[in-house]
């Protein structure tokens, strides 16, 4: 017996020959099996791929989203603006697939759709920003410079690589700038060369498996990374190793909480997701549950 009447799967037309294929061959099968009825939709730009999930949330039981960050963080945008969205499904398709990471997703679509179909839900939180959401992480200073630097003929030849080839680039020439922070209420005065509010526990298919990070607590961690130093470096990768503890790191300062204010100087470029579309300052609040998720069994390790 199918496990859903009526399922939509979105796709971005734009993600090249070669991805449009593996998904149509590989999880097409599976959700077909799971599903009385199945409707596949392919968009062609942000917007358009927006309009469809919000017109596709009125007559769907889940919303199958194949792509990568960027694709997933316009579906997490549509959602967030209607109420009772229904549940939706990451297909990971794109170049770091972060936040399938942070739920245990497989990588390869074979084994993303037949877990994802004989997982089960999990209440997972978003991030609202300045009238926005985000699903991942937002953040600014190295990062944006990053993404910004990213050539286009690198991120298609070398993938993931071309964001640590970027960042590397970025942090030869980061400067600290002051942060004014506001945390449940709470003001801080820091300075650093990257701020990031993260809901999900992977950036740029790094890792951080934090036992604070998680993205159905909610609450947000908030790191200021302080120095663009190779001993600041360090104590960030170190970040993957869960026997490190936050409050004795010399470089990088670590908060939590549920309502978030920050203020740069100089605006600042906001990356949400991997998209760059904001501005500082930044209201920054978590919303609790806000988005039901199919997920593997296994990924209860983890959330």
């Amino acid at each position: 017996m199918p496990k859903f009447n009526r399922s939509v799967l979105l796709y971005n037309g734009n993600a090249g020959a070669s991805t449009i294929d593996s998904v149509l061959r590989m999880a097409v099968p599976h959700l077909a099996e799971a599903s009385k009825s199945l409707e596949l939709i392919q968009t062609e730009s942000p917007e358009e791929f927006e309009n469809a999930c919000q017109t596709a949330a009125t007559h769907a039981d889940i919303l199958f989203i194949a792509g990568g960050d960027g694709t997933v963080h316009s579906a997490v945008r549509a959602l967030s603006a209607i109420p009772a969205p229904p549940p939706m499904a990451i297909l990971p398709s794109g170049t770091c697939n972060d936040f399938a990471r942070t739920l245990n997703i497989p990588l390869d679509l074979n084994l993303a759709a037949e877990e994802l179909i004989n997982g089960e839900f999990r209440d997972i939180d978003t991030g609202r920003i300045n009238g926005g959401s985000f699903l991942n992480f937002a953040g600014i200073g190295l990062i944006t410079d990053a993404s910004s630097n990213i050539d286009p003929h690198l991120k298609e030849r070398y993938g993931k690589l071309s964001y640590f080839m970027s960042a590397l680039q970025s942090m030869r020439q980061a400067d600290p700038f002051p942060v004014q922070l506001k945390i449940d209420g709470i003001t801080y005065a820091e300075e650093g060369v990257l701020v990031l509010v993260m809901n999900g526990k992977s950036i740029g298919t790094h890792n951080f498996p934090l036992a604070t990070i998680d993205p159905a607590d909610g609450l947000l961690d908030l790191f200021i990374i302080q120095t663009s130093s190779l001993a600041a470096l360090r104590e960030w990768f170190s970040l993957s190793q869960p026997e490190v503890v936050t409050e004795e790191l010399e470089h990088i300062v670590h908060y939590q909480g549920k309502s978030i204010s920050i203020k740069t100087t100089e605006e600042l470029d906001v990356d949400t997701d991997g998209e760059i579309y904001l501005k500082t300052p930044l209201d920054i609040e978590i919303q609790p549950g806000s988005l039901k998720m199919l997920v593997p069994k296994r990924a209860e390790e983890l959330i």
